[in-house]
């Protein structure tokens, strides 16, 4: 979510819409442009209260119409307790606002195929990598385990790691 940047009304609803999609629980903030506040609580998707300056339940969703843009939050877990006059039917809320939740995209099932077929099937990939603005690094080709050659690290010379402060 963005904090403190300037969106239009649009905009404020099209992410309430998206964090209804994805079904998460706790609190959305909106910071309106006419310095006046709103809060909803949102569980597991579906709006369950609504608090706009002083108004409460339909009568703050109402009152937030006239708001032409601010900032708004997402507090993920966050259930800040509400009067029981700030309940809001979800979907005369959905209805009110001219929102539908966003879902989130499907990811379809890659089909599962065996590791010795997918070896042999696709030729080895180069693998571009950039370390700060510096030329792409071409992964070197995978050595067989019998062609490895198995070799100990080199015996280090004695560090003498004592530190001593003055004196000489």
């Amino acid at each position: 979510m963005e904090k403190h940047s300037p969106l239009s009304l649009a905009q404020i609803l099209s992410h309430l819409a998206s964090v209804l999609g994805y079904k998460q629980t706790g609190t959305f903030y909106i910071a309106t442009d006419n310095n006046t506040s709103c809060r909803f609580a949102i569980n597991a998707g579906k709006l369950t209260h609504c608090t706009h300056r002083r108004d409460q339940g339909q009568a703050a969703v109402l009152s937030l119409l006239e708001v032409t843009g601010g900032s708004c939050s997402f507090s993920e877990n966050q259930l800040i307790p509400f009067r029981a006059s700030a309940a809001v039917d979800h979907q005369a809320c959905l209805a009110l606002l001219s929102i539908q939740p966003i879902s989130p995209p499907r990811q379809e099932a890659m089909p599962q195929v065996s590791a010795s077929i997918e070896q042999s099937a696709v030729p080895p990939q180069v693998a571009n990598q950039f370390y700060r603005g510096s030329m792409p690094v071409i992964a070197p080709e995978p050595v067989p385990l019998e062609a490895r050659k198995v070799e100990s690290p080199p015996e280090k010379p004695a560090v003498n790691n004592r530190f001593y402060r003055g004196g000489g």
